[in-house]
């Protein structure tokens, strides 16, 4: 038995970091069909990246 890391879920407002992009993130948007995010560099520049993996994002401690 292989066991597979915890993913942790994203909520919207939640800030990230993604694995393939520079800069912290908020999530606008949940896809749980799809298991992804859409998110947005906390500064508001910048377009919403859509349909980001949860895999991909890890999610920041509030502080």
């Amino acid at each position: 038995m292989t066991a597979e890391p915890k993913v942790k879920i994203p909520k919207q407002g939640d800030h990230v970091n993604a694995t393939q992009h520079q800069g912290i993130f908020e999530v606008v948007g949940i896809n749980a069909l799809m298991q992804a995010a859409n998110i947005r560099l906390v500064d508001g520049s910048g377009p919403v990246i859509a349909n980001v993996p949860w895999t991909d994002l890890k999610v920041l401690d509030k502080r």
